[in-house]
C-alpha cells in the first residue's frame, strides 16, 4: 500500500524539488488511476530559482505516468514521479525538462534518431567533513572502507529502476563512482537527478555520511566529474559504428565536431558553478583543451576502446554532476546534431598528452582552451546563438541573471587567502 506520492521537478540549477500528496494506491501498477495523476497540484513559482515573478506566480505540476517509480530509501512505502510544469494551460517556458523534450523531438525524434548516454557521476563520501577512507583508484578493503556501503547504493539504485553498470573507488580519498547503463537522453536526465537524491539519502542513513557531488572539494585531489559516453541510434542500429572495431563512423565524427565547435559555449551548461572551474585545471585528468583523441584522457573528447562495433561511442569529459542535466543535454544534443546536419569536419586527433605541450605546440595544433572561470564561460554562451535559441528566451534570461549574480557574490568575497596575501600591502 502506498499512501504518498512525491511529485518532482527541478529548478533552473537542476536542484530537485517536490510536492508530497496523499494517495491511496494498492500497488504501483494501478497508481496512475489515482485522481492526482489527472489533477496535479499548483505551486508558487516565485519561490523557485529561475521560475516566475510574484505578480504571476502560479504554476501547475502534472505528473508524467511513465516516470513513476518507488522511492527505495523512505521508511514508509512512497512513490515518486517527474512532472510537466504548466502556466495558464501551456507548457511553462522555464521548465528545463520540457525544453529538453522539445529539443529531442525537434533534433532527433522527427528524424527517427535516439541519442543514448551513459553517465559516470563521481562523488565523495565524508564523515564529520573528513573523507571516509584513504583509498585510491580501484582499491578494495581495507583501503576502501565503505565499499560495502557503495555496493548497497547500487542495489538501491536498481530498486529505483536505474541500472548501474559498475561501481568502484575513484582516485581521491573517499571518492567513488557508480556508472549508469545507457538510456535515451530524457530518461538519463531524470536518472541523474534521482541518482543524486538516492546517494545523498542513503549516505545520511549509512554512517551517517555526507555525499557531495561538488566538482572540486579539495585543492590537491581529483575533482568530481560526470563523463558522458554518447552514441546515436536509428532503431537498433548504432550510427556511430562501422564494420571495424575501434573505428567510428563519419556521423560520429560530425557529432564530435559539433561539440568541439560549440565546446566553449557549452561549458557553462555542463560545468555551471564557480567551483566547476577549480576542477577544470591541468593535472587531474579533467579537460582543459578543446581537442579529441583515441584513448586520450587529456582531451575534451576521448574515444574509448571497444571491440564490438555496436559498442561504438565517444566520451565527452567536461560535464560535472553540479549541472542541471536537462540543460547539459540540451547543449549536447544541439551541438552534436549541428555538426551532423552541417557535416562539420573533425580536426585531426591528438595522441600526445596535451597538458605537456607548450603553448606554441598547442597553437600549431590549433588547440583552444576551455573557459577559465564562470564569468568567461557565460561570455562564450552569450555569443552562441544556436545554443541560446535551444534554451529559449526565458531560460536564457534567468540563467544569465542568476549566474552573473553567483559570480558577483564569489568575486567580491574577502577570504582568508586575501588576508594572508594582502594584509601587509
Amino acid at each position: 500500500m502506498f499512501n504518498m506520492l512525491e511529485i518532482r521537478f527541478v529548478d533552473i540549477h537542476g536542484t530537485l524539488k517536490a510536492m508530497n500528496l496523499p494517495v491511496t494506491v494498492e500497488e504501483i501498477s494501478t497508481a496512475t488511476t489515482d485522481p492526482v495523476f489527472s489533477e496535479g497540484i499548483n505551486i508558487d513559482g516565485s519561490s523557485v530559482a529561475g521560475f516566475t515573478s510574484l505578480e504571476n506566480s502560479d504554476l501547475h505540476l502534472l505528473p508524467i505516468p511513465d516516470s513513476l517509480f518507488e522511492l527505495p530509501y523512505t521508511d514508509e512505502p512512497k512513490l515518486a514521479v517527474m512532472c510537466e510544469i504548466r502556466q495558464d494551460g501551456s507548457i511553462f517556458e522555464g521548465d528545463t525538462r520540457s525544453q529538453l523534450r522539445s529539443i529531442i523531438e525537434k533534433r532527433l525524434t522527427t528524424k527517427g534518431l535516439t541519442l543514448k548516454i551513459g553517465p559516470e557521476p563521481e562523488f565523495y563520501l565524508f564523515k564529520d567533513n573528513v573523507p571516509v577512507d584513504q583509498g585510491q583508484y580501484a582499491d578494495i578493503f581495507p583501503n576502501a572502507i565503505v565499499e560495502g556501503t557503495v555496493k548497497r547504493f547500487s542495489q538501491y539504485l536498481t530498486k529505483a529502476l536505474i541500472h548501474p553498470k559498475v561501481h568502484h573507488h575513484e582516485v581521491g580519498p573517499g571518492q567513488y563512482e557508480i556508472e549508469i547503463g545507457y538510456e535515451e537522453a530524457l530518461r538519463i536526465a531524470d536518472i541523474i537527478v534521482t541518482y543524486k537524491a538516492i546517494i545523498r539519502a542513503l549516505a545520511a542513513k549509512s554512517g551517517p555520511y555526507t555525499a557531495t557531488f561538488m566538482p572540486k572539494p579539495f585543492i590537491e585531489e581529483a575533482g568530481n566529474g560526470m563523463h558522458c559516453h554518447l552514441s546515436l541510434w536509428e532503431g537498433t542500429e548504432n550510427l556511430f559504428a562501422t564494420s571495424e572495431s575501434n573505428k567510428l563512423s563519419s556521423i560520429a565524427e560530425h557529432f564530435m565536431a559539433g561539440i568541439l565547435e560549440h565546446a566553449q559555449a557549452m561549458t557553462v551548461l555542463v560545468a555551471p558553478t564557480v567551483n566547476s572551474y577549480k576542477r577544470l585545471v591541468p593535472g587531474y585528468e579533467a579537460p582543459v583543451y578543446v581537442a579529441w583523441g583515441p584513448l586520450n584522457r587529456s582531451a575534451l573528447i576521448r574515444v574509448p576502446m571497444f571491440n564490438i562495433p555496436q559498442l561504438a561511442r565517444f566520451e565527452y569529459r567536461c560535464p560535472d554532476p553540479s549541472c542541471n542535466p536537462y540543460l547539459a543535454l540540451i547543449s549536447i544534443v544541439t551541438a552534436g546534431m549541428d555538426g551532423v546536419e552541417r557535416e562539420l569536419e573533425l580536426p585531426p586527433p591528438v595522441k600526445r598528452n596535451i597538458y605537456r605541450l607548450s603553448s606554441k605546440e598547442r597553437e600549431e595544433l590549433d588547440i583552444s582552451t576551455l573557459p577559465g572561470n564562470l564569468f568567461e564561460a557565460l561570455s562564450f554562451l552569450e555569443k552562441d546563438k544556436l545554443l541560446c535559441d535551444a534554451l529559449g528566451d526565458h531560460i536564457c534570461e534567468k540563467f544569465f541573471q542568476l549566474k552573473k549574480e553567483e559570480w558577483l557574490q564569489y568575486s567580491t568575497q574577502v577570504t582568508d587567502w586575501d588576508w594572508k596575501n594582502y594584509l601587509k600591502v
